[in-house]
Formats: structure tokens, sequence, C-alpha cells
């Protein structure tokens, strides 16, 4: 809210300018009449054409070349009068809109214009200078800008009037106030106008230009230091170092909670599925129907659980304001984070569906049903070869008459070793084969143990982020605020008064 704008943007040689002075009052206090006055023609639009004019009206000596207006100033709305008189050369005069009017483009134009201005003249009138809705509306300028009150159209008021505005002005914080009484009705009158422009020309003379230029500067920089102190102190009140832990404690706490609801939608969205087998690298058979990953993952995100994060989002910002930390900081990056929050879930419970697919089981089941496949070939073929080499022996032994041909006996226990030795390693193969909804449902658990581990890490990352932002917001302020310690504020507030006392006289 600090202003940046300056005066010598408006004109093409910065260097060198007037001093801008502007006419401020109510509707129907004489401010264009002042201003013909001062220019001795009629340049400002006055009587019933007043009140709808949304009009700036710039007068000034021809010596000043204006350079191209700033954006927010609107050239369209802006009429330009030059002179060439040269005992007025230092000073601009201008018109403004009457900032009472019903008219929100007269307040919208006087905004604009307010940044631009060294010097405030506040024009009232005996009929309206109680009036409060325009004086309210620049009351807050008052110190970043010198001030001159003209009471217009005095004739038709009592002294008494002048007295009582000196007295609300010094209630509203004005020191020793300068009111002058002037009458722009039309004949000559005994008033203080031969005044206006000598009070503003003697304190340029007297201090010089560039000093009255600062002083506008100066208020600025005061205002500037007050901000960034208030900021400062402000800063430096927030405890985030004693909020992290409360932070990540709630955080994972509630996390851990809605992590219990995806796994109880997990174990559900499995047992609708059909039962499936899988082989040590999954290949469903042509009969069974492939498990849809990406359906599956989706299928465990609910509308309950969203509406569990939004109340997870609420909770923290409560800890906040209970904290007295700002919640805007913060919500900024929640709000980013709510939207990728299903997405992480999903894809991390579909990546870890495809591994656990992959490879289905444990080290250890993977281990032993491949040692059980292989032994369910190797022992059989052994226990053939075994018996056969016996019947070859017994038989060469019996021709030899060395012992009885192998019988009957031999046969049958010779088969039954042979189906012993297949059907132990088949049986144990048959056990240790992993399921393919079992695989599937480790998957969705693990996948959904690393989603919420994920939204844990991001949800600290937020409150590391807005800590990082509350620390370098705080470094800029630290030097600035030094910065402003080293100016020296002592001599700007003397030229300051030595004007005012100029003006005084």
């Amino acid at each position: 809210h600090v202003e940046r704008q300056q005066a010598e943007a408006i004109f093409a040689r910065c260097a060198e300018r007037p001093l801008i002075v502007a006419f401020f009052g109510g509707t129907g206090v004489g401010k264009s009449s002042l201003l013909n006055r001062l220019a001795g023609d009629e340049i400002a639009r006055v009587g019933v054409q007043r009140p709808t004019s949304q009009e700036v009206t710039l007068f000034l000596h021809q010596d000043y070349q204006l350079g191209e207006f700033p954006s927010d100033l609107p050239l369209e709305e802006t009429r330009i009068a030059y002179h060439q008189d040269d005992s007025r050369r230092l000073i601009a005069w201008l018109d403004m809109p009457d900032i009472d009017s019903v008219e929100q483009r007269h307040r919208a134009l006087v905004q604009s214009w307010l940044p631009y201005i060294d010097w405030l003249v506040y024009v009232v009138s005996p009929e309206r200078y109680q009036d409060d809705l325009g004086w309210r509306f620049l009351q807050q300028r008052s110190a970043r800008h010198s001030w001159l009150f003209i009471m217009n159209h005095s004739d038709e008021g009592v002294p008494e009037q002048v007295e009582d505005l000196r007295d609300r002005l010094l209630a509203e914080g004005f020191t020793d106030p300068i009111i002058l009484r002037t009458s722009c009705g039309g004949g000559a009158a005994d008033d203080d106008f031969p005044q206006l422009e000598q009070i503003i020309n003697q304190a340029i003379q007297e201090y010089g230009l560039e000093v009255l230029q600062r002083l506008g500067l100066q208020a600025r920089l005061m205002e500037l230091q007050r901000i960034a102190g208030s900021y400062q102190q402000k800063f430096e009140g927030y405890e985030l170092q004693a909020l992290q832990p409360k932070w990540k404690e709630h955080l994972e706490r509630r996390l851990i909670e809605i992590g219990e609801e995806l796994l109880l939608n997990a174990r559900l969205q499995v047992q609708q599925l059909p039962r499936q087998e899988a082989t040590a690298w999954y290949r469903p058979q042509p009969h069974e129907e492939r498990i849809d990953l990406p359906k599956l993952a989706a299928a465990v995100w609910s509308k309950r659980i969203e509406t569990r994060l939004q109340d997870l989002d609420t909770e923290l910002e409560n800890l906040l304001q209970q904290e007295g930390v700002p919640i805007k900081p913060f919500t900024r990056c929640l709000h980013s984070l709510t939207e990728k929050r299903r997405e992480i879930i999903t894809d991390e419970a579909e990546r870890a569906m495809a591994l656990a697919l992959e490879r289905p089981g444990s080290l250890l089941q993977r281990g032993m049903y491949w040692l059980s496949g292989l032994l369910s070939w190797l022992l059989p073929l052994s226990a053939a070869s075994w018996a056969a080499w016996q019947l070859v022996a017994g038989f060469y032994a019996g021709t030899q008459g060395q012992a009885d041909f192998l019988g009957v006996n031999f046969a049958i226990h010779s088969l039954l070793l042979v189906g012993v030795t297949w059907l132990l390693p088949w049986l144990l193969q048959c056990k240790l084969k992993p399921s393919a909804l079992r695989s599937a449902e480790q998957g969705l658990r693990r996948g959904i143990g690393a989603g919420i581990d994920r939204l844990a890490e991001q949800g600290e990352e937020v409150f590391q982020l807005s800590q990082n932002e509350w620390e370098g917001q705080l470094a800029a302020l630290r030097p600035l605020m030094a910065t402003f310690s080293s100016l020296e504020w002592e001599r700007a507030s003397t030229l300051k008064a030595g004007v005012l006392t100029a003006v005084a006289r």
C-alpha cells in the first residue's frame, strides 16, 4: 500500500518540474472559481456543469513539457492549460473533481492523482465546512503533504466559522493549520486571496523547491518505516518453531486414521474380485480375467476419504489460528496439495500392485515354490532311475544264479516310491502357489502406505515452505529497518517545521 509514484514521472524532464498544488473540496465550494481567479481566465468549468464533470484541470507554465503519463493517470480525463507568467513558474495548479459527489469516478480520479501531489489546498465554504465526507477521504494523508485550508465564499459567512474550522482541524491532529478567507463571487473583495500564491512562493524561495519536494518523499519513507515496523513486529511474534511439532503430530495422527479407512476400502474391493491364482510371474490363464489395476486403485478412493482430507485441512487451519499464525501462506500450499492427493494415492497403489503381481508372494515363498517345482521333477526321476538300476542289477544276478529275480513286490514298491517322490513336492508347490488376489491386496496395502507417507511428507513440506517464506520475509525486513534507522529523520523534521513556520508567516 506504500505509494511509489513520483511527480517527476509526469514531466518530460524529470529533474525540472514545478511544485504541484491541488484544490480539493466538496461540491459547490468554489474550487474552479479559485483556479480561474488565479489564472485570470475561465480555464476551469464552473456552475451547473461541475457536479457532472469528471475532469481534472492542470494549469502550469509553458516551460514545463509533460511527458508520457503513467498508466495509472487518465490522460483522456485531464485538461491541460498553460500560462506565460514567470512569477507563477514554480507552481502547477490542479483542479480536482468533487470528492463528495455521487459519481464514483470522481473518487477514482482523485485517488489516482493523490500520489503525484505535493501541496493540498482544501477548500470549504461557510455552508459546507462541517461536511466530513470528503475530509475523511483525505484525512489519512495528513502527514504526506503540506496543507492549506481555504474558507471560500467567506463574505457569506461569519468569522466564528473560521475559528470553528480551526478547532476542528486541531482536533484532527493538525498543528497550527493555516486558514485563508477568499471570495470568488465575482466582485472584488477584501480577502486573503493574494496570500495564496505568496505563501507557497515564499516557502519555495526560502527553502528551495527541492526541499519541499523531499517533504513528500520523507512522508512516504516514514509511512514505509511504520508499515515495515508493524510487519516486523508481527513476523517476530510468530512461534513457528514451537508450532512445527504440533503440526507434524496432528498431521500424522489424522493420516494414519485415513490410511486405515483406505485399507478397509482396499479389502472390500479385493473381496469382490474372482479368485485367481498366480505363478511366480503372474500370467492369467486364458479363461481368467486380468485384474484391472487402474480401476482397482481408483475404487479405493471415496467421497468419505476426500471429506476426511478436507477436514484435516480445516483442523490444520484451526491449529494455526489457535497459535495466532496467519492462515493464508499455509492454505496456498495446502490447496495445491489437495488437488494431487487422489492422484498420489491411486498412483502409488497401482504401482505397488503391478510390482506385487510381477513378483507375487514373499522372496521365501517364491524360492520355496521354485524349489518344490524342481523337486517334483527331480525326485521322481531319481526314484525311477534307482528302481531301473535295481531292476537291471537284479536281472543280471538272477541270470548268473547269484540271486532270485525281482518280483511283483519290487514293482509295486518302486511305483509307490516314484509316486510319493512326485506327490509330496507337487502338493507342496500347490500350497506355495501365490494368489493373485492376495498379491494384489498386499500391493494395495503397500501402495496405500506409501501414498500416506507421501502425503505426510508433503504436509510437512507445506509447513517448511511457509516457514522458509516467513524467514525470508523477516530477513528482508530487518536490513530495511536498519536502513531506516540510519536515515537523518531529525533534519528532515526540522525542515518540515521550518516550512510550516514560513507558511504561518
